[in-house]
């Protein structure tokens, strides 16, 4: 634990050097001492600025992120809740920060769950294609309302 602030000496740190000399040595209290006071003075006169100084070097500069560069296939579900039936999927495929290319969405109405995964193997390969890479899987999975759907005419918003 740091030591305590002396108030005696913080009171002599306002004084000039010479006022200091007389009243804390030999002629005056005897507490003056040339090797100490000094550098004590020095630091109460200027404490707030040195420890700013040191709190401030103690900070970490701030890392700047770069913003990805690797592909990212985005598939967009469109169902009430996860345990329910697709209503209709849709993808995206997003290079960095801008999204180069948007797959519609496709309803899901009478497709077997095997016809589904062989549809978007196949949004897979094309989303591959545009960005010149293998995708190998979805980066992401966004579950939307039906209700949200895009394609007209929808047989959930009737």
């Amino acid at each position: 634990m740091p030591r305590g602030i002396v108030q005696k000496c913080r009171s002599c740190a306002k004084l000039s050097a010479e006022d200091a000399i007389a009243l804390h040595g030999s002629g005056g209290t005897g507490c003056w001492v040339q090797s100490v006071c000094p550098k004590r003075r020095y630091y109460y006169r200027n404490r707030d600025l040195l420890n700013k100084k040191r709190r401030k070097g103690a900070e970490k500069e701030p890392i700047e992120l770069l913003p990805p560069t690797a592909p990212a296939a985005i598939l967009h579900l469109y169902r009430e809740r996860v345990d329910a039936p697709l209503h209709a999927v849709g993808a995206e495929l997003w290079i960095g920060q801008k999204r180069q290319q948007e797959i519609a969405a496709m309803h899901c109405l009478g497709l077997t769950t095997g016809q589904i995964a062989t549809h978007l193997q196949a949004v897979l390969q094309r989303l591959s294609v545009e960005c010149d890479r293998p995708l190998d899987k979805f980066a992401a999975q966004v579950e939307l309302d039906p209700g949200q759907c895009p394609i007209e005419p929808c047989p959930c918003t009737r």
